[in-house]
């Protein structure tokens, strides 16, 4: 599977709701220059080719069925077509979460947060995305973030990733019914930002009813020796994250990384809407997820 943010994407309609720099003009932003666009997302989700495709920073769902009926056209392949999708965002946010499957998706929850224990007014932040799919004889829960960004100073924004954390944490702790927990999406926060033990799992903190609850979660980032996939201020930061409930159950993690998604000197495309070229700010990441335990030595 495939996760990726992908900055910014609207669809060529102003409703009054996107960033300003998409409202400024028509000759800026319009039906065809965001046709071009989706046409070149398209093309690359058709190279990477993943059963289940998870992006942050969508407008709408109706940019999920372009991107289905554009990758299906001409396919006479069952397996290799989008049929099931899901989106969500919070009334009044830009921007939201999606996710493209081959597999059913069977249901979809969202967790919001309604913060009044702080000192100050509580920033809108983005729901987490609970997705239950189907796959081969397996459940799996798999949970969508995109978590505060650090606007307004990495410390200052610091406690509200952590209520986000702990929402995860609590969701995590109450899956009873899936085969496979997992979590992906922009977390806005470093690896070595997390709390880890010894062993470098990841230690996640959740609000119980009468008690913290702690889970231990896994990342695929361990294994490899990859910078990140974002790259801020002159340095690489790894915030697009896999965790995992059960340390054998991926394989194959990597940044994607190919001439069309970096600048000539490696760092991520990110789409200029000034000239329209470009891709995204983050590159995406990608692992196998691993159904049957069984088949691994």
């Amino acid at each position: 599977m495939t996760n990726w943010n992908l900055q910014t994407f609207f669809d060529g309609n102003n409703d009054g709701i996107e960033y300003s720099d998409f409202r400024k003009s028509k000759n800026l932003w319009n039906e065809d220059f965001y046709e071009e666009r989706l046409d070149r997302l398209c093309k690359l989700i058709e190279e990477i080719d993943s059963d289940v495709f998870v992006m942050e920073e969508i407008e709408n769902e109706k940019i999920l069925y372009d991107i289905s009926n554009k990758l299906s056209h001409n396919c006479w392949y069952r397996n290799k077509i989008y049929n099931y999708a899901a989106f969500g965002k919070e009334n009044g946010n830009s921007i939201g979460l999606g996710v493209i499957s081959k597999y059913p998706i069977e249901n979809i929850k969202f967790h919001g947060l309604d913060v009044r224990t702080e000192n100050e007014k509580a920033p809108q932040m983005r729901a987490l995305m609970e997705v239950n799919m189907s796959a081969g004889n397996k459940n799996i829960c798999m949970y969508v973030n995109h978590w505060k960004s650090k606007s307004g100073g990495e410390e200052k924004s610091e406690k509200w990733r952590l209520w986000q954390e702990n929402i995860l944490a609590r969701e995590f702790s109450n899956a009873f019914d899936s085969d496979i927990n997992f979590a992906t999406g922009d977390f806005n926060k470093d690896y070595f930002d997390f709390t880890r033990n010894e062993h470098n799992d990841f230690l996640f903190n959740g609000i119980g009813e009468t008690k913290t609850k702690q889970v231990m979660l896994y990342s695929p980032w361990n294994d490899v020796t990859d910078e990140g996939s974002y790259f801020f201020r002159g340095k690489w930061e790894k915030i697009d994250h896999f965790f995992f409930a059960e340390k054998n159950r991926f394989s194959d993690f990597k940044v994607i990384k190919n001439d069309k998604i970096l600048k000539s000197d490696g760092t991520p495309a990110r789409y200029e809407l000034y000239n329209h070229t470009g891709y995204s700010d983050h590159l995406p990441i990608t692992c196998r997820i691993i159904l049957d335990c069984s088949e691994r030595s």
